[in-house]
């Protein structure tokens, strides 16, 4: 499980009450353009350091249906599903455009994507932007080009500051910064998507200032400033997606509302994070976070991240009554041995996350529970585990999100099964080497055979021989 954390600073909170809200009622938006971006799922992922998780990113000084009411444009995008690990989109930049893949990441606030010149990139597609009319490099008061470094725990990714045009399916942006790499640490270069696209506030930009979410409230208006989220555990039948101006709560059921939670702004400055305020998280009679805590809302993580004050007591009591576990890994197991458990956030809502949910098993009774250590930081992060669970809507205007239950809440029961991990997938070079070995085996075995029956041969000519009767002697002259 290849998760990224990220250690944040942690202030004195305030936080407003909002409640559960029906999609016709208050907490409707009403909506006159959209942008539905789709996204592809992909199987690795952002592998956390030895610290278990992502520092905050620097800069470098220069060295010298149940939706709401509304029509209006839309610009859709699909995310792609790499077995439940990763979910990736496409968006163009330059003039004209060039297409790449990102991750669309709510705990991130800056673009970047590998440059033509980088030689330590790996496999990833590259921006040349020799190519573009709209390109701008961004340079400091001496002339010299201006640096840039975000450290995401399992690496780094370094190079220099841009400027250009970005779409986002049929809508447009201009003049917006990024990162333009020519560096990536090795585990980076192994990712499956191209760059990162940030969705989360002004105060976490180094570089991508204003934000896309700033952008695309400032050049198209008419644009709700929402964005939803879909993470889908059955791509075959419905795709994954994020759709920027819109929702439709006629994904998850007929009856379906948004259960919201306020979003709050810890310590001085602007917003920085989707955070939240937790009430606690309850497994069976047991509740962690008892008197309060703080949760991400973040599709860049993977699964569930868990405080370190918080992460043994959680892995043991959903584990207890198991005997053969290993941390987050068990052996002859199955989803029906691990319990049940409710995250619970302000003011009143609380979330089921059913065994099948967290845990993944396969067929061999390996289950792998999908939690990892959020070290250094006392967050919990609410990561795609989550958000497979629960269709998510993110409201930048009236910061808070939502989160879609078709009557009472009940994990992800109404969109089918999903997996963090495909555990019964063998990879091509498992396959092949377990071929070559099958195959070495029969093949010594057939050498084998055919020594014994040289042996049995050899032996029977020679008593054959022993057994005739001698020849007769010469007859004497």
């Amino acid at each position: 499980s290849k998760m990224r954390v990220r250690n944040v600073v942690t202030a004195a909170a305030a936080c407003a009450a909002v409640g559960t809200s029906r999609a016709s009622e208050e907490g409707a938006v009403e909506r006159k353009k959209r942008l539905y971006v789709p996204l592809e799922k992909r199987a690795t992922r952002r592998v956390v350091g030895s610290s278990g998780g992502r520092a905050a990113p620097r800069r470098l000084e220069s060295s010298s249906s149940s939706s709401s009411s509304g029509g209006g444009e839309s610009a859709d995008l699909e995310l792609l599903d790499y077995f439940n690990n990763q979910y990736v989109g496409t968006l163009s930049i330059g003039t004209p455009g060039q297409k790449l893949s990102v991750v669309f990441d709510t705990g991130s606030s800056d673009l970047w994507i590998p440059g033509s010149g980088c030689e330590a990139c790996g496999d990833h597609d590259a921006f040349a932007s020799e190519r573009s009319s709209t390109y701008r490099q961004v340079m400091d008061k001496s002339g010299n080009e201006v640096k840039f470094e975000v450290d995401y725990g399992s690496g780094k990714v370094r190079g220099y500051q841009a400027s250009d045009s970005v779409q986002l399916g049929s809508l447009e942006l201009s003049g917006v910064s990024f990162g333009l790499v020519d560096f990536e640490d090795r585990d980076i270069q192994g990712f499956m998507m191209d760059g990162i696209a940030g969705l989360a506030f002004r105060g976490l930009a180094m570089v991508t200032k204003p934000t896309l979410l700033e952008l695309l409230h400032e050049q198209h208006p008419d644009m709700e400033n929402v964005f939803s989220l879909y993470l889908s555990n059955e791509p075959d039948a419905r795709e994954s997606h994020l759709v920027f101006g819109d929702y439709d709560l006629g994904i998850v059921g007929p009856n379906a509302t948004w259960h919201y939670t306020p979003v709050i702004k810890r310590g001085l400055g602007e917003f920085k994070y989707w955070t939240v305020k937790m009430r606690g998280c309850r497994v069976g009679s047991e509740t962690l976070c008892s008197e309060g805590c703080y949760a991400i809302v973040d599709s860049g993580t993977s699964g569930l991240a868990v405080p370190d004050a918080d992460y043994d007591t959680l892995v043991a009591l959903v584990t207890k009554h198991l005997p053969n576990c290993r941390d987050v890994t068990c052996y002859y197991a199955k989803e029906t041995d691990f319990p049940d458990l409710a995250v619970m956030l302000e003011p009143d809502n609380e979330f089921p996350l059913r065994a099948k949910d967290y845990v993944s098993c396969s067929r061999w009774g390996e289950c792998v529970v999908k939690f990892q250590k959020s070290a250094g930081s006392t967050y919990w992060i609410l990561g795609d585990v989550f958000m497979e669970a629960y269709y998510t809507l993110y409201d930048v205007a009236k910061l808070r999100i939502g989160f879609a239950c078709d009557g009472a809440c009940d994990g992800g029961d109404w969109h089918g099964k999903g997996g963090y991990v495909d555990l019964d997938a063998v990879s091509t070079w498992a396959q092949l080497l377990l071929a070559f070995a099958a195959l070495s085996v029969v093949a010594i075995l057939a050498y084998v055979a055919a020594l014994e029956l040289q042996y049995l041969r050899a032996g029977c000519v020679s008593l054959h021989r022993s057994e005739l009767p001698a020849p007769p002697p010469p007859p004497i002259r």
